[in-house]
């Protein structure tokens, strides 16, 4: 028996001398592919195994097989998504397991909630509370780069508990910090796309700050307690409306690029791949049937404001519920489909 380590830097195994015979038949894996022999310590690639030395590899992979998945193999197939249907098998996962995704959604939360405050007190001691209002708004990609910290990883540790669940796999809330094993790329994966939101929506953000601007300057310059809330909501509602067609010509970029790079963190918690990598593999494969993965996120997003009515309680529900719904999706994408 054997452990591997595949294109998609996981461990498989135990597996028969027979079944690796098989995939390099497949062109699965190859002379170079990592390989543990049952009982020993060393981890040498196939080539160096007498047993398999005889057989080379054959670069074609056979469709509909079985073992890891290669990026090429992936980027090489289509797939349907029957919306209705994640959400259904979602569900089923969600009472099934739901104190173990429940409680692992409200650790992230918790922890964004802490890094939000920490940062909020360091912002407050660098003095850039008392900075006018249109400076503080230009200063969005400082408080993405800093959120991005822990939602990154974090997010991505909320993905490996729900898919390890999804395929059947034990797993538990602790497992929610194998997310920061990934740091470096559960971060940027998520900081990139981010920088680039925050690029499209630039327009309506300095348009806005412009309008907003003097009312709040003023707030600032005088006690709070001497502005009118109704005042303040009726300035804003005004500020906002007047730049509202700006605001939905700046969200159809922002929106597409969001919804190209949806699986990014997935891939790069669940196949280990570079940010890099992950988001042109997200992109490319979101793009075969775009309004697919559009419809699904828009119906997660519809179910979340419903949840927000409930005294945004009703978000420790619907929230976890949709990701669920998306993990299922980037299963339908990416997993190993059995013929």
């Amino acid at each position: 028996m054997y452990k591997i380590i595949g294109a998609d830097q996981k461990q498989y195994g135990p597996i028969s001398a027979d079944q690796i015979r098989e995939w390099i038949s497949e062109g699965r894996v190859n002379g170079d592919t990592v390989a543990c022999a049952e009982g020993t310590e060393e981890w040498k690639p196939l080539s160096k195994f007498p047993e398999f030395g005889f057989m080379a590899p054959v670069p074609a992979a056979v469709p509909g097989g079985h073992g890891p998945m290669t990026r090429e193999e992936i980027i090489a197939r289509d797939y349907s998504i029957d919306i209705l249907s994640c959400f259904s098998r979602a569900w089923t996962l969600f009472t099934a397991n739901f104190s173990t995704m429940f409680v692992t959604f409200l650790l992230f939360i918790a922890l964004l909630f802490a890094v939000g405050f920490m940062e909020q007190i360091v912002f407050a001691v660098a003095g850039f509370n008392r900075l006018p209002f249109a400076t503080k708004q230009y200063l969005g990609p400082i408080y993405v780069i800093f959120n991005t910290l822990i939602y990154g990883p974090g997010m991505g540790g909320v993905f490996y508990v729900y898919i390890s669940l999804m395929r059947g796999e034990p797993a538990t809330v602790s497992e929610f910090f194998t997310g920061f094993k990934s740091f470096q790329d559960l971060y940027l994966g998520k900081l990139l796309p981010s920088i680039f939101g925050t690029i499209c929506m630039l327009p309506f953000t300095l348009v806005n700050a412009s309008k907003m601007a003097p009312f709040f300057d003023g707030l600032q310059a005088n006690p709070p307690h001497a502005a009118d809330p109704k005042e303040i909501f009726s300035h804003m509602l005004s500020g906002f409306s007047e730049s509202l067609p700006i605001f939905f010509i700046c969200l159809i970029p922002s929106m597409y690029l969001a919804v190209n790079w949806q699986f990014t963190l997935p891939l790069i918690v669940d196949k280990q791949m570079g940010f890099w990598t992950a988001m042109r593999t997200s992109w490319k494969m979101v793009h075969k049937h775009w309004f697919h993965i559009f419809g699904l996120l828009v119906l997660a997003g519809l179910l979340n404001v419903a949840g927000a009515l409930v005294c945004c309680v009703g978000l420790l529900i619907t929230m976890p519920f949709g990701i669920a719904a998306i993990c299922y999706a980037y299963e339908d994408i990416f997993g190993r489909q059995n013929p």
